[in-house]
């Protein structure tokens, strides 16, 4: 009886994308119980004997903390997380590189990624109809990226989950009627903050992102508390809790300051190719040791034209090959210029006409400061290496105004 009442609780509260998306993760996982699902290092899936995590020698290790290196390590609650798996599996006597742990790992990152397409439908349906909402689903059941990072297990769905939080948090105080960031509420105050330093103990862009929202929230806070001439203990609290949350982000930060200094020296020295030129001859030619005015600030105009067309198409994974011609496996190359080219580029295209024909929904809704905070968080890409992995960790407030998008043009086609 129980058994059931929960069936008809979940049936009710799950929508028939969600449903779908369930199914296609479970099936998924049950297939990669049997085939190995190859990428540009390792394997994906149940079966894999080293689950592609993403950068695992650096979230699992022997060093003293059990993660990073010795000379700087990275944000601890994802190693964290890890390390609470570890355990769980050594209580059934296997080790990290057992079936039993990527079925852990792959669970976990799976659940946040279906609370993930809960909230965005749920944030969609705040600002716009249902239509719309329907079809953010469908954008993002159809991004292949939904399920290769449930199926890898790694941090780039933690990520994605706590940004969608925040949305949802913006979006229903829209539908409520207010701002967020106005907001007497302690609850929103609260609730903000602890996504903002989950975040920030995840990764140095979480941090970024993490600030900018929760400065936004101190400042109007502020102002209400030394401006407003009626004093109330609910606007004291909230400064108090903003006052904590970026202190707490701030510490996040300086606790990998070391670990952000090595990965922008990485990232402005990356080798490889731009569209089939070098980029070590690219720096050569574009230096500054002339001493012509006309020269340098013609190479400063062509490493702006570099930077902004590698920064467009590696966030829609248009770019050169790093690692997989070293793989005997052709399947993750294919599936990386195919998804990029064919669902990831038209869907940012649509997100970006969606953001100009929207600009009064996102400044009155306040959508515009987690806008600015994902600008912000995925900004380091323009230094060097541009990966869909960046942008993916923030997309879903830029995919709820491409839907939007496709939605009028699928109703201006009705009207003709």
């Amino acid at each position: 009886m129980l058994l059931k009442k929960i069936y008809f609780l979940l049936n009710k509260k799950i929508n028939i994308y969600e449903k779908i998306y369930i199914s296609i993760i479970v099936l998924l996982i049950l297939i990669s119980c049997i085939l190995n699902i190859p990428t540009d290092t390792t394997n994906i899936g149940i079966s894999s004997p080293n689950l592609a995590i993403g950068d695992r020698v650096f979230y699992i290790n022997e060093t003293a903390k059990g993660y990073g290196y010795e000379n700087y390590h990275g944000n601890f609650f994802y190693p964290f997380v890890l390390k609470i798996i570890t355990f769980l599996a050594k209580i059934f006597g296997q080790d990290q590189y057992s079936r039993l742990w990527n079925l852990f790992t792959i669970l976990a990152s799976s659940t946040l990624s279906i609370f993930t397409l809960n909230f965005l439908r749920k944030s969609t349906l705040f600002v716009f109809k249902k239509t719309t909402s329907n079809i953010v689903c469908i954008l993002f059941l159809l991004n292949p990226y939904s399920y290769f990072y449930s199926l890898s297990g790694g941090i780039t769905n933690y990520l994605t989950f706590g940004v969608t939080l925040l949305l949802y948090l913006f979006c229903r105080s829209y539908k409520a009627g207010y701002q967020l960031t106005k907001s007497n509420l302690v609850e929103d105050n609260l609730l903000v903050s602890i996504v903002c330093v989950y975040l920030a103990s995840l990764r140095v862009t979480g941090a970024f992102f993490g600030f900018i929202i929760i400065f936004f929230f101190l400042y109007r806070n502020l102002r209400k508390l030394v401006f407003d001439q009626e004093f109330d203990r609910r606007k004291l609290v909230n400064v108090f809790i903003n006052i904590l949350g970026i202190l707490l982000v701030t510490l996040n930060f300086v606790s990998v300051v070391d670990y952000a200094s090595h990965n922008v020296v990485h990232f402005t020295k990356e080798p490889g190719l731009f569209f089939g030129y070098p980029r070590e001859i690219l720096r050569a030619k574009l230096d500054f040791s002339t001493e012509s005015l006309v020269i340098n600030f013609k190479n400063i105009f062509y490493i702006l034209v570099w930077k902004i067309t590698a920064f467009v198409s590696g966030l829609s994974d248009i770019r050169d090959t790093h690692s997989s011609v070293n793989k005997d496996a052709i399947f993750p190359f294919m599936a990386r210029t195919f998804t990029g080219i064919f669902i990831l580029y038209p869907i940012n295209i649509l997100s970006f006409f969606g953001l100009i024909t929207n600009m009064k929904i996102i400044f009155y809704s306040d959508i515009w400061i987690l806008l600015l905070a994902c600008i912000i968080a995925v900004s380091p890409s323009f230094l060097g290496i541009a990966l869909s992995r960046y942008l993916m960790m923030v997309y879903t407030p830029f995919i709820i105004f491409g839907a939007h998008t496709i939605n009028n043009i699928f109703r201006l086609k009705k009207l003709e």
